[in-house]
């Protein structure tokens, strides 16, 4: 028996629509034409977000007995009506992108609840089968996150910045004496040396910043940056309160998702507005280690559970949820293992496909799998078996 039947479900989630994109932001730097689909940065990120925000209202509406033409209807009618609200709402730009994928949201959803009987309650033989490729899945899962999180810098003509004034960014009232990328002077302005520079980076060259401490701003602000000639962000260091910010132009970004960062909380505290401030970031096999003045931070890096940034990441917001969000990433990647999971075959794949986590990550360029991950993974399939166990259909 449902708690929340699916037209209540289908109530409520319309209240969430309306609260996720009608409720003002701040505005962006960023213009795009009304026209463009799949444009600007996170893009493709938005677009898959999007789906994600109507396919709940057509598969509770579907299975309330909707037929799928007016399912369809009604989301394609909803997502008109917000983009046309946004017109007049500070921080909301209206967008053929958004239209599409939220009607292509609910028409996806419509698919999800009209195929149940296929993967949420399979036959014995087919959930055994799916079951036992779960390694499979899980290590395509990681593979796809080591790649995404790799470099991905143009070729290009580069721009040093030392505390750039970036309309999307705070301005650090601080001053750079001195920046360095494996021993080789970064000034601001122009690059001449671009290919070099670009080698450097490539090749986890260790960045060496002295600077004077500024007062602390409320909101990132970078310390030191280098952009290319189409005003791309290719590394930026940066200060957010009293945190170091490190990120750097990944694959995820160039193919339109988003970028997880390395940021070391409190990194600033006991450091005076005016006081001197070294900042180095060097690479240590799959980890980064970060040194404020004297104190050194290592063991810094992305994990399997850090996927979740490709979707959400840079939302200020969501730092602190961080010790939630990667285990709960790792519960939706194992929660199909434990649903299907029949016989003494799916158990063996639980096994591996746990095994696969411990193991693969550090040879593929992630850091180790932390417990607390583990942990994620782990409530993820009991949380599956428990929703197989529990459903009276099976």
């Amino acid at each position: 028996m449902t708690l929340v039947g699916p037209r209540s479900f289908a109530i409520l989630w319309l209240g969430v629509i309306l609260v996720a994109t009608l409720v003002p932001s701040e505005p962006s730097d960023e213009v795009l034409p009304i026209l463009c689909v799949l444009c600007g940065y996170g893009g493709v990120a938005d677009a898959v977000l999007n789906l994600g925000l109507f396919l709940p209202l057509g598969a509770a509406l579907t299975i309330d007995g909707w037929r799928p033409v007016r399912v369809i209807a009604l989301g394609a009618l909803l997502s008109f009506g917000v983009e046309s609200a946004q017109f007049f709402l500070p921080g909301r730009d209206t967008s053929l992108s958004d239209l599409l994928f939220n009607t292509l949201g609910t028409a996806l959803g419509v698919m999800v609840a009209c195929s149940t009987t296929l993967w949420w309650r399979p036959q014995p033989r087919l959930a055994g089968v799916v079951a036992t490729i779960g390694p499979l899945g899980v290590g395509l899962t990681l593979g796809m996150t080591a790649v995404l999180v790799g470099p991905a810098f143009p070729q290009d003509t580069y721009y040093g910045g030392w505390t750039q004034r970036l309309g999307h960014l705070e301005w650090y009232g601080g001053r750079v004496l001195q920046a360095e990328l494996g021993g080789l002077e970064v000034p601001p302005g122009v690059l001449g040396n671009s290919t070099e520079v670009r080698r450097r980076l490539l090749s986890d060259a260790t960045i060496y910043v002295r600077a004077s401490a500024g007062p602390r701003p409320a909101r990132l602000a970078p310390l030191f940056s280098v952009h290319d000639g189409h005003q791309r962000e290719i590394l930026l260091l940066g200060v957010d309160g009293d945190d170091v910010v490190y990120r750097y132009r990944t694959r995820a970004i160039a193919v339109g998702l988003l970028g997880p960062e390395i940021r070391v909380r409190d990194a600033l505290r006991g450091v005076a507005w005016r006081n001197p401030l070294n900042v180095v970031v060097r690479r240590v096999g799959a980890s980064y280690c970060i040194r404020v003045n004297a104190s050194e931070h290592c063991g810094l890096g992305f994990t399997a559970g850090d996927a979740w940034a490709f979707l959400l990441g840079g939302q200020r917001e969501l730092v602190w949820l961080q010790s939630v969000l990667n285990p709960g990433w790792l519960a939706i990647v194992f929660f199909p293992i434990g649903r299907w999971t029949r016989g003494a075959w799916s158990v063996v794949a639980i096994i591996l496909s746990l095994s696969v986590l411990w193991v693969v990550p550090p040879t593929i360029g992630l850091m180790p799998t932390p417990m607390t991950e583990f942990a994620g993974a782990l409530a993820g399939l009991l949380v599956g078996w428990a929703s197989w166990r529990t459903d009276g259909s099976c």
